[in-house]
């Protein structure tokens, strides 16, 4: 068996000290656990779901949820107008709307990282004029930068994931390149290069360690936004298509219905925020955790 390096040791020392830290924060680490069975949930979820997102039980229509009065615990969710199970249509929805947000943030994470790192270790003329254009994005609204994409192109769900992630690249890019740009400036790192480290080994060793936590906070950010405008690009009729039981588009079809069957519309509303709720105490705990090991 081949030993490892010391400094495979040190990372690993270190990642096992952060989730100590991490698990001593009781809601971060259920938030952790819960997030965690959601993605298994996206990824298994027609195995999961008692029946089919698009099964219709013929003289069910608009049953209310189990716990309501004449509500029936075959139906745990209700039904819809069309008779179909709503708990199903939640549970496979999980791999539409979380599935394909999930793809834009690692995306985004990877490109968009490697394209701020890059333009951040630039220097002169080229990181100014790099920065005036990230500064520029700044002033128009990620959704409404997917609209007028989402506009040019035939209304799906794939088509809203690529509009969504064109749409949050020049913010996660301008992000980590602002976080790079703030470390060159401290004193430690100019002492670095005084000493003749190179930029490879700067970033390595150095930089790239120091901003992990604003790394985290921005894939949670993005994490956010992507599933609220994937969402909302369904609602509006840009993204996923009935009978797709996309979240978005689940509040979208049943919208007529809020008053007469409230809970076709505030089930997928309800997966949604608790979604975003559960992916911020995460991340947030994740940061601390990082930054008391550091202390």
């Amino acid at each position: 068996m081949q030993d490892k390096e010391p400094d495979e040791f040190r990372e690993s020392a270190s990642i096992y000290q952060i989730w100590l830290q991490f698990r001593k924060n009781r809601i971060a680490l259920l938030s952790f656990y819960l997030f965690f069975l959601l993605i298994l949930t996206a990824l298994f979820a027609p195995f999961i779901a008692p029946y089919s997102d698009s099964m219709e039980f013929i003289g069910q229509e608009l049953m209310p949820p189990s716990w309501v009065e004449k509500g029936q615990i075959a139906f745990f969710f209700g039904t819809d107008d069309l008779a179909r199970d709503l708990l199903s249509r939640v549970i496979i929805g999980t791999r539409y709307t979380l599935g394909s947000s999930l793809i834009v943030v690692i995306l985004a994470a990877i490109i968009g990282g490697a394209l701020g790192i890059w333009a951040g270790m630039s220097g002169g003329i080229k990181a100014r004029f790099l920065g005036h254009i990230f500064d520029a994005f700044l002033s128009i609204p990620i959704l409404l930068i997917a609209i007028i994409i989402s506009t040019f192109m035939e209304p799906s769900l794939t088509n809203a994931i690529i509009s969504t992630l064109l749409a949050v690249l020049p913010y996660f890019t301008h992000a980590i390149y602002r976080a790079i740009q703030q470390e060159l400036k401290k004193d430690y790192v100019m002492m670095l290069k005084l000493d003749g480290i190179t930029d490879s080994e700067l970033l390595r060793s150095t930089i790239l360690p120091n901003i992990t936590v604003t790394y985290i906070q921005e894939i949670s950010r993005a994490f956010v936004v992507t599933i609220l405008d994937i969402s909302a690009l369904s609602f509006i009729s840009l993204g996923a298509q009935r009978p797709m039981p996309e979240w978005g588009a689940m509040i979208k079809d049943s919208l007529e219905l809020i008053y007469l069957a409230p809970w076709t519309v505030l089930l997928p509303g309800f997966a949604i925020i608790i979604t975003i709720l559960l992916s911020i105490v995460f991340t947030n705990g994740l940061c601390k955790a990082i930054n008391q090991y550091y202390q």
